[in-house]
């Protein structure tokens, strides 16, 4: 398991030459979420000449598809995939809709004006760090159960719950392939009740992307 980049949900609207272009950025971490995404977006936008698109939808950039929907070959899909490798995002779809103004751009302008709406909504949709993460289920005595809460962050691990019986079972992660039962045992001054229950990913938002903007132009499914 890896770590990777994903995108949440976004939308913006440009102009060009009277066009109007709609980025789309959407999760999609399968062939048939793609499908699915962008049947909503047709739905939502059925009234558009083109809705033209890109994604990477595996964890470490295998798996891609593009669609020009109409536009002459190599000048929307194309342009538009290249926008979303070099975000670095992965399980993402960009998708640009275009409504036509009554002005032919050209291919040029065209390759341009997909490239721009899609870098542009790429730039601005807020990004996600997945981290694959080792959990745990720590079960301790009541007398060394605070103890444990108040050094658990300084052993680099996380507390997702915590239950209370006859002792206290602590629910907890670590990032993947990081030892901490040695840790825990200093700590606890005994061999831990220490059980992996599974490995999995964590997914936090990257440093400064949840600003005002962000928020209020994310659209949400």
């Amino acid at each position: 398991m890896i770590e990777y980049r994903t995108a949440g949900c976004y939308e913006e609207e440009s102009e060009v030459r009277r066009s109007r272009f709609i980025g789309v950025v959407r999760h999609a971490d399968c062939e048939e979420s793609v499908f699915a995404e962008l049947n909503a977006l047709r739905k939502k936008y059925s009234d558009a000449t083109h809705v033209c698109y890109a994604s990477i939808f595996d964890r470490v950039g295998n798996a891609a598809r593009f669609s020009d929907d109409g536009e002459p070959s190599g000048t929307a899909g194309q342009p538009i995939l290249e926008a979303l490798k070099n975000s670095g995002y992965k399980e993402t779809l960009v998708a640009v809709v275009r409504y036509f103004g009554g002005i032919k751009l050209g291919a040029g302008g065209l390759v341009r004006a997909y490239s721009a709406a899609a870098s542009s909504a790429l730039k601005n949709a807020p990004g996600f760090i997945c981290e694959p993460c080792d959990f745990y289920v720590l079960k301790t005595d009541f007398s060394k159960a605070r103890r444990f809460s108040s050094a658990a962050a300084r052993l680099g691990l996380t507390v997702t719950k915590a239950e209370y019986s006859d002792r206290v079972t602590f629910t907890v992660y670590a990032p993947a392939g990081v030892p901490v039962e040695c840790g825990i045992a200093e700590l606890l001054g005994e061999a831990p009740d220490l059980v992996k229950v599974k490995t999995d990913y964590i997914k936090r938002p990257e440093a400064g992307n949840l600003d005002s903007k962000s928020l209020n132009s994310a659209k949400e499914k």
